[in-house]
């Protein structure tokens, strides 16, 4: 298993907005970032490199569509700077915090020492 948590973490943190773990959004200022990995599986273990493919889910919370769309885009920009590939996106809109649903599919590679 590949630990890709600390690099999507630090690149979401430049989008500019608090970031936290999606089991944190009760206590989270609006408007915020909220990501968890749904999926880390070995796709290949050899002697030396080892292949993870890594879904991970990003949502913007937020109480205005103004604020999620840029952000939205921003964030898909940076996790596709990680090289994830996006395989979802909506926007989950209604009365009060609206959110703005992103998930990515990715594969990491490690060294085995």
């Amino acid at each position: 298993m590949i630990d890709v948590n600390p690099l999507v973490y630090a690149t979401l943190k430049t989008v500019g907005l608090p970031v936290m773990l999606e089991k944190f959004i009760d206590t989270a200022p609006i408007p915020c970032i909220t990501y968890v990995e749904y999926s880390n599986i070995d796709t290949l273990v050899g002697d030396t490199i080892e292949y993870s493919e890594i879904i991970t889910m990003v949502k913007v919370w937020s109480d205005s569509m103004s604020v999620l769309m840029p952000n939205a885009i921003l964030i898909d920009k940076k996790m596709k700077a990680l090289g994830y590939k996006k395989d979802f996106g909506s926007p989950l809109f209604g009365v009060g915090t609206g959110q703005y649903i992103l998930r990515y599919k990715g594969t990491a590679k490690d060294e085995i020492i």
